[in-house]
């Protein structure tokens, strides 16, 4: 009792020199079970209540019970006489909280640890800086991990992969330890790596940030447009360059698929046949593509703000009103052939297609396709003219007058298609007509005119059974002319059909009654002339004196039979003339 006593007199006086007890940090010494001895005025201020209360406990009521058994194990490693420091924190009787760290030396005296000397220096503003920084770097980590936008880190010497965010795992399809293991070069095609390499030597360095447009390649060797934008950055003691990729693969695609939109918009209208005009709904236009010059020799420009109906004929412009007011119904309107002004007293036949897009804020009005057909329709005016002409001639020679247009199959008729055969159009086509022709006329006629093309000869008279629109069969005589072009080839048909089955019928009965005067000849030559011949022989005979009676009554017999035949004969001669 009397050394435990003398030692904690030493140890308290030890306490008393000014030195110690305006040591800044709480300085104290505990015996053996954790009670406090002497203390210094920085941890009375600490545990916010007087040193008689201090005395009192241990320093159990000032950790925190999270701490205490952390705290207790270093207490009893220092009372067998082991130097011990560690980091805890402290509350106060008051409830306030600090961050200490603790330094543990055993008070030997005799060779035997009579207590513990404790030295705690505040290190609360560090613990708080400390935690600052863990939150800044969480929520760096947690921006760098979470951003949907692939990032990673990597080593500027070795280029090898420092770190990648779940993003990059995602999008590049490789896992987190795949990536740690490869390098830069091991994203980019093969073909790639010389000019990764160029850019490593020049713009990739320490404080440079940069951005460029690069090829990576997925996992799976799927190729990607990349926008790269990079920084360098120290990390984990190595000089580091931090990456985002933005996947501009489907942006690039949209700007070719535009750019190609683009290229055929102005092939189609720029560049095409036909003229495009934006009009408001009152028939002014807003908008004149550029083949206007092409198409009909008026500069785009000319038209701006003028009304489309001020160049469209008189006679065409209520027809053509009557169309485009339908545009108030209906989404599209074709509105057939008319004549557009070009110059002071000419003009064009127009064909147009309107559509509505008023309620297109992109085109906000009548989109008005048109194509120049003059051509077609004085052609159609032609063919009239020359139907017109067949007409004329049809009337005159009764024949069905036929246009055959080789390479298109097309077949134009006149009118004597229906005054002949009965049909009600001018307007067929080849196997039509292949149709009509007798079956066992049809073969021998497509020989014929295959004949005359292999031979590059030009007419061709044919006679054969064409079907009228009642099913009954005519004999035609038809007359036609091939026209070949420069190379050879066969252009059109033309030829005239004549209905002959008139005089077919006529040829065909005299033929039928030249056949029954052949055969009345014939019976006359042959029939009567036995029967005859025997009644001259019989007679004969019967005015020989010398025959016996009953010779003669058989000859008499002999000559009524030859008679009666004769008669028969005769008869037969006579039926057959009357049918002549």
């Amino acid at each position: 009792m009397q050394h435990n006593l003398n030692s904690n007199l030493l140890i308290e006086n030890s306490f008393q020199h000014p030195l110690f007890n305006d040591y800044p940090d709480p300085v104290f010494t505990l015996d053996l079970k954790g009670n406090f001895l002497s203390t210094n005025k920085a941890l009375i201020d600490l545990a916010e209540c007087t040193k008689e209360e201090l005395f009192k406990s241990s320093f159990v009521p000032f950790i925190l019970p999270g701490d205490l058994e952390m705290v207790s194990g270093y207490f009893q490693k220092t009372i067998i006489g082991k130097i011990q420091n560690f980091d805890t924190q402290v509350i106060s009787a008051k409830g306030n909280l600090r961050s200490f760290n603790i330094t543990n030396l055993p008070i030997v005296i005799n060779n035997e640890v009579i207590g513990v000397h404790v030295i705690a220096k505040d290190i609360t503003e560090r613990k708080n800086s400390e935690q600052q920084l863990k939150l800044e770097q969480k929520k760096y980590r947690d921006l760098f991990n979470f951003s949907p936008i692939p990032q990673w880190v990597y080593d500027l010497e070795t280029l090898r992969f420092l770190d990648v965010n779940n993003a990059a795992v995602k999008h590049y399809c490789y896992t987190r330890e795949e990536f740690l293991e490869m390098t830069i070069k091991d994203i980019r095609p093969a073909a790639d790596i010389e000019s990764l390499e160029a850019n490593l030597d020049q713009d990739i360095k320490p404080g440079v940030s940069n951005q460029n447009l690069v090829r990576h390649l997925k996992k799976n060797g799927t190729l990607m447009h990349v926008c790269i934008e990079g920084n360098s950055i120290f990390f984990d003691g190595k000089n580091a360059r931090l990456v985002l990729a933005i996947d501009y693969t489907e942006k690039i695609k949209s700007e070719r698929a535009l750019a190609a939109s683009e290229k055929r918009f102005k092939a189609l209208v720029q560049d095409g046949s036909d003229l495009v005009a934006i009009l408001d709904l009152a028939g002014n236009y807003r908008y004149v593509s550029p083949t206007s010059k092409t198409i009909l020799g008026i500069e785009a420009d000319d038209y701006i703000g003028k009304n489309a109906f001020d160049f469209i004929h008189i006679d065409d412009q209520e027809n053509f009103l009557q169309y485009f007011s339908l545009l108030e119904e209906q989404k599209r309107i074709k509105i057939p052939p008319y004549r557009f002004k070009i110059g002071e007293e000419n003009y064009r036949w127009i064909e147009t297609i309107v559509t509505n897009m008023m309620d297109d804020p992109t085109v906000a009005g009548i989109v008005a396709n048109s194509r120049d057909v003059t051509q077609r329709i004085e052609n159609e005016i032609k063919t009239e003219e020359s139907i017109e002409r067949f007409n004329t001639v049809s009337k005159a020679t009764n024949e069905a007058i036929w246009d055959w247009n080789i390479q298109t199959g097309n077949m134009i008729w006149n009118r004597g298609i229906k005054g002949i055969f009965g049909y009600n159009q001018i307007s067929y086509n080849r196997d039509w007509w292949y149709s009509r022709v007798h079956i066992e006329d049809v073969d021998g006629i497509v020989a014929k005119i295959q004949s005359l093309i292999k031979r590059k000869k030009s007419r061709l008279k044919v006679e054969y059974r064409f079907r009228s629109a009642n099913g009954t069969y005519k004999y035609v005589l038809d007359r036609s002319f091939l026209l070949f072009d420069k190379t050879g080839n066969p252009l059109k048909m033309i030829g005239s059909m004549q209905d002959i089955t008139d005089n077919v019928n006529y040829i065909e009965a005299i033929e039928k009654q030249n056949q029954r005067l052949r055969e009345i000849a014939f019976t006359q030559s042959h029939h009567v002339r036995a029967p005859l011949a025997r009644i001259i022989g019989l007679s004969k005979l019967l005015s020989d004196n010398d025959e016996k009676e009953e010779i003669k009554k058989e000859y008499l017999q002999y000559l009524v039979s030859s008679a009666d035949e004769l008669d028969t004969v005769i008869k037969d001669i006579v039926k057959k003339a009357e049918n002549l």
